[in-house]
């Protein structure tokens, strides 16, 4: 999971929140279209801007979603748009409620990658509330789950396991930011496993498979840069990497280059 910036409003989702604030997300905006005889228009073009807004990857897994089928791209709701709990708080409507995302594992080879073991993202996530959904706690579970769009661009707080393809917290790191931030939430060690192993799935076996194809394409690029005696290559590859917004799997490349990628990340003032 890497941090992601939304384009500023407005937009057709802020218009339609401005104009029909009671209305909800499944039954009125996805239907909805400013335009006449274009149903759905406005949510189509809200899902447009999420994915460019995201350099077309998941928010979540990091899986490139631009291109794909429209079935193949979700509008995911980050705080569930069902809490009705605060009647001033339409979440289902809020801009900065919600991204795009993959679908989780549910379009690929299931023979290959049985469900529910290899749900991810919001699909897994689903699957988890489904479970969780009478436990006294479960409101605290959900505000201690960390959203991408809070997550600072510096320093990556994920590590990457080369032998199985796991994401898991970097505690050096995760130690520092809590030294200077409040825990009321929990450590952010705490934070991170919790969203990435219980309720996003992020190590099942599917992306971990994925993540080890992006290590076997840099083990190449070393292979092939010991071969020319080539000192520079891990500048170069971080240039290729991210001199466009952005490659699959992300956080993985940006961990294999370590501070090759930070230089050149802070060179271009990346900020999401």
């Amino acid at each position: 999971m890497k941090t992601l910036l939304k384009s500023a409003p407005p937009n057709e989702l802020t218009r339609f929140a401005t104009a029909f604030p009671a209305e909800d997300w499944d039954n009125d905006f996805r239907n909805y279209s400013a335009a006449p005889n274009q149903p759905g228009h406005d949510y189509r073009e809200i899902k447009k801007r999420l994915i460019a807004d995201q350099g077309g990857l998941c928010a979540y897994c990091e899986r490139l979603i631009a291109g794909l089928s429209v079935d193949q791209q979700k509008v995911e709701h980050i705080h569930p748009k069902s809490d009705k709990s605060n009647a001033a708080l339409n979440w289902g409507l809020m801009w900065t409620n919600i991204v795009a995302v993959c679908t989780g594992g549910e379009h690929d080879d299931k023979s290959l990658h049985p469900l529910p073991r290899n749900l991810s993202c919001d699909s897994h996530k689903n699957h988890w509330l489904s479970k969780a959904a009478r436990t006294p706690q479960l409101a605290a579970m959900l505000a201690a789950l960390i959203n991408p769009l809070q997550l600072a661009a510096f320093p990556c707080l994920f590590d990457f396991d080369k032998a199985d393809g796991r994401l898991f917290p970097n505690d050096d790191l995760c130690l520092q930011v809590d030294a200077a931030a409040a825990l009321a939430l929990g450590t952010t060690r705490e934070r991170l496993t919790v969203t990435i192993e219980t309720a996003l799935n992020l190590n099942c076996d599917r992306l971990r498979t994925e993540r080890k194809l992006v290590l076997n394409e840099y083990n190449r690029a070393v292979t092939e840069a010991r071969r020319r005696n080539d000192i520079h290559f891990k500048t170069k590859l971080a240039a290729r990497w991210f001199g466009s917004r952005w490659p699959s799997y992300f956080t993985t490349r940006r961990i294999l280059l370590g501070g090759a990628a930070e230089q050149y990340l802070r060179g271009i003032a990346y900020r999401g």
